[in-house]
């Protein structure tokens, strides 16, 4: 066999292969049929839910500071300790502050001394000087002197009601019952007024709340009252209860998203459950008992273009429905007006759907050349 008839073989064997796989692309594709997967219409219950995550708090903590300064002597708590509104909670050393309240006390006896002589002058030159009996200078530098030492007077009066208030402050006192989560001072260490929280004191951890958020789309489901169950790392098979009892208006933006906080009221007289820890959270939004339901997958299909459809002059692109499967092959769309959804179904309130009945829920393009594609359920909103 010469080069030139090697060529002509080569060349119609390629040719060969080449028709192997496109002729049954081009002429394969022209015969298809649809298979449809169907679900029937049942009864049961549908709970609607809304989940988010949160932190578990207090509902009420305080910060505890000092209003005086000095050296800790004495710390009488530690963490965890429960107190009483009222309780010691730590004592800076008050000589300072004693011997402040002695040198205003001698200031006073002092004043009192200037105030009595001073006063007796002035009441007796106002005789005089009602009676002419002095000069108007005479009377009006008595005057002076007496409401200079009235004066004095006051001024040490307040300076013995600061310091012995001040005095008071020394020992730092809790403003409620509750718990102390946190001290922020060793004994020995100063103290500087009005400064960093010595204290933080956390009311009875027996009731606590779950600041959550939920987004914009999800929070006008949201209402007072309503019930939720939560999760925390620490028991992962335990399921908490508690109670929507605020929903704040105060938005919350980051990255664009909005949120609200929901506030979660829980029990925890047991003290499982800690300040601090993260929540997976539940809100039962709606519940329907024994209703007529589908897939949510169902109100979502579409059927694919090469779909044989049974006319029936309901306008799909408005109003809600599911397709059911026809006759001869042929799919429709039933009216329908969906409820309460929890993701997988969806309630069915009205409509000409029967319990029994099939929905479709994905198409099955079968092509004689043995390719197949699905068709599945497309987002939609009526």
């Amino acid at each position: 066999m010469n080069l030139k008839n090697s060529k002509k073989y080569i060349a119609l064997l390629i040719i060969i292969v080449v028709a192997i796989f496109l002729v049954p692309r081009f002429f394969g594709e022209g015969t298809s049929s649809i298979v449809y997967t169907t679900v029937k219409v049942d009864r049961n219950n549908i709970t609607s839910q809304i989940t988010s995550s949160g932190t578990i708090n207090p509902l009420k903590t305080i910060e505890v500071g000092s209003q005086v300064a000095g050296y800790a002597k004495t710390i009488f708590v530690d963490y965890n300790s429960e107190v009483k509104k009222g309780d010691p909670l730590l004592e800076i050393d008050p000589s300072t502050l004693q011997t402040e309240l002695k040198r205003a006390q001698a200031d006073k006896k002092k004043a009192d001394a200037d105030f009595n002589l001073t006063n007796s002058v002035y009441n007796t030159n106002k005789e005089l000087y009602d009676k002419r009996l002095i000069s108007k200078e005479e009377f009006d530098d008595s005057r002076a002197k007496y409401l200079s030492a009235l004066a004095s007077l006051e001024q040490s009066k307040a300076t013995i009601e600061i310091t012995q208030s001040n005095l008071n402050n020394t020992v730092v006192r809790s403003p409620i019952d509750g718990i102390v989560l946190s001290l922020n001072i060793n004994s020995g260490e100063n103290v500087v007024p009005n400064s960093k929280p010595l204290f933080l004191i956390s009311q009875d951890l027996s009731s606590m709340k779950i600041d959550t958020n939920v987004s914009e789309a999800d929070i006008g489901k949201i209402q007072n009252g309503q019930s939720a169950f939560f999760t925390v790392d620490a028991f992962p098979n335990q399921a908490f209860e508690g109670v929507v009892f605020q929903v704040r208006n105060e938005p919350i933006t980051n990255n664009n998203v909005v949120t609200y906080n929901v506030v979660v009221s829980i029990d925890n007289k047991d003290n499982k459950l800690k300040p601090g820890m993260t929540a997976q959270v539940k809100i039962i939004v709606a519940e329907r008992k024994d209703v007529k339901r589908v897939p949510t997958s169902a109100l979502r299909f579409i059927p694919p273009s090469s779909a044989n459809i049974e006319s029936n002059n309901l306008d799909t692109n408005i109003v809600p429905h599911v397709w059911t499967p026809g006759s001869n092959g042929q799919i429709k769309p039933v009216l329908i007006n969906p409820g309460v959804g929890d993701g997988r179904y969806t309630e069915i309130t009205e409509g000409d759907l029967k319990e029994g009945d099939e929905v479709i829920v994905e198409a099955l393009i079968k092509n004689d050349s043995g390719n197949n594609s699905s068709y599945l359920p497309q987002p939609r909103r009526f």
